[in-house]
């Protein structure tokens, strides 16, 4: 998205290694279910000018975020917890929790060093800022598995996604409250994502098909997968942070990258049994227990019905859903593993009672699909200057290494091609 916006304000050619535009941020059709490359990607971020743009390409609709914790009872769930939903962020809820476990929580809460950051691990920050028992029922399973168990030596980062407010803690021991985090609301298009990207990239001069395999900082040329070479005074870099620089021949002089996560998505469309589990309503859930290890459940079609097949978009019965994995960076799973963790999965949905017959599933895998910091550390400075003096404008949350959603990475494209079209 940011390299369509560039596009579109520099017009400067925009070189596309897939043959469609929005990278990941594209939608598809399997078995008549409606389903994205990398989950759902709602829109959050209210700036004006990024709203009127996407209001060009089709009609927003807004909503406001339902989405919740789910104990699915395994290993490290205890039996009071089995299949209680905890309205996001659990912190703010505890009431929906067991009174021992809600008691325990908030004291520790109220009564711990909640303040100054802890220098450190996330795994650190984590245990400084919940207590001990909201980290044993909650953060530290979940994390283990989002994170894929780099929350023990990376830094702690987006820390307004899990906020703390003592006050609101507090309240939130005795009633529900919802509207805390960085997306509780969020924009999709009538139309579909797919929908967007398309309309941007008829107003850039995008070439499909056209993969970068090297940067020379001396010629300052790009040389593609097709042999070619394409010469560049400037070139604005959303691939990964860590590809750019090793495409750089960079890789040495700026030391090894910071570790990231990939993620398999599970796109499924399924039959769902009658009952308030199965048909939550909600948008997405955290899961901390899983069995085989995936970390979120999103429902596409409790967003919108366009993800639903024709004819079954008014039915309560159908859903279409993603399940997320993650895997350390560079550790990707063979095609009969990556199947028998899609044949688990399943399985343990359909024992614990989300879903019943499956009628489409297809696992995506999105390579760099979470950044991370270790503590301390200055690779991204240190990566971003190198190629700033080759002439490469790294952008975008990939090419800056920092998490950012669709709104802010197209804001960033308009502003980044404006500036470089001036000078």
């Amino acid at each position: 998205m940011t390299g369509l916006a560039g596009g579109i304000t520099s017009g400067f050619p925009v070189l596309e290694r897939l043959d469609h535009p929005g990278g990941i941020c594209a939608s598809y059709e399997r078995d008549g279910y409606h389903f994205e490359l990398g989950g759902g990607h709602w829109i959050f971020g209210g700036d004006p000018v990024v709203t009127r743009l996407l209001a060009g390409a089709s009609e927003l609709r807004s909503y406001r975020r339902r989405s919740a914790v789910l104990f699915l009872g395994g290993r490290e769930c205890t039996r009071d917890l089995r299949h209680l939903i905890v309205p996001y962020p659990i912190q703010e809820n505890l009431f929906a929790l067991p009174k021992e476990i809600r008691e325990a929580a908030l004291a520790e809460i109220l009564n711990g060093a909640v303040g100054d950051d802890p220098a450190g691990t996330m795994a650190a920050w984590l245990e400084h800022h919940f207590g001990r028992t909201l980290c044993r029922i909650f953060f530290v399973p979940f994390h283990e598995r989002y994170t894929a168990g780099l929350f023990r030596e990376i830094a702690p980062q987006d820390a307004y996604k899990s906020p703390i407010d003592k006050a609101r803690v507090r309240r939130g021991a005795e009633q529900e409250n919802t509207d805390a985090g960085y997306n509780a609301t969020f924009l999709y298009p009538a139309r579909g994502l797919d929908t967007v990207s398309r309309w941007l990239a008829v107003r850039c001069d995008i070439r499909y098909g056209i993969a970068v395999s090297r940067i020379d900082p001396v010629s300052r040329s790009l040389e593609l997968s097709d042999g070619r070479t394409h010469p560049y005074e400037t070139v604005v870099a959303t691939a990964p942070l860590n590809r750019t620089v090793e495409m750089a021949g960079l890789s040495k002089r700026v030391g090894p990258p910071e570790p990231y996560t990939s993620v398999m998505v599970l796109n499924l469309g399924a039959t769902l049994p009658d009952t308030p589990l199965a048909r939550n309503g909600y948008h997405w859930l955290y899961i901390p227990d899983s069995r085989t290890g995936f970390h979120r459940i999103g429902y596409y079609s409790n967003v919108d019905p366009l993800f639903l097949p024709n004819g079954c978009r008014n039915s309560p019965e159908r859903g279409s859903l993603y399940v997320e994995t993650a895997f350390r960076g560079g550790e990707r799973p063979s095609a009969e593993a990556t199947q028998a963790l899609v044949s688990a999965i399943i399985e343990e949905l359909q024992q614990s009672g989300l879903i019943d017959k499956v009628e489409a599933a297809d696992p995506t895998w999105v390579d760099v699909a979470y950044t991370w910091r270790r503590p301390g550390s200055d690779w991204v400075a240190r990566a971003t200057s190198a190629c700033q003096e080759c002439g490469i404008e790294t952008a975008g949350r990939y090419g800056r290494w920092s998490f950012q959603g669709i709104a802010a990475s197209l804001k960033e494209g308009l502003l980044l091609g404006g500036v470089l079209r001036q000078i």
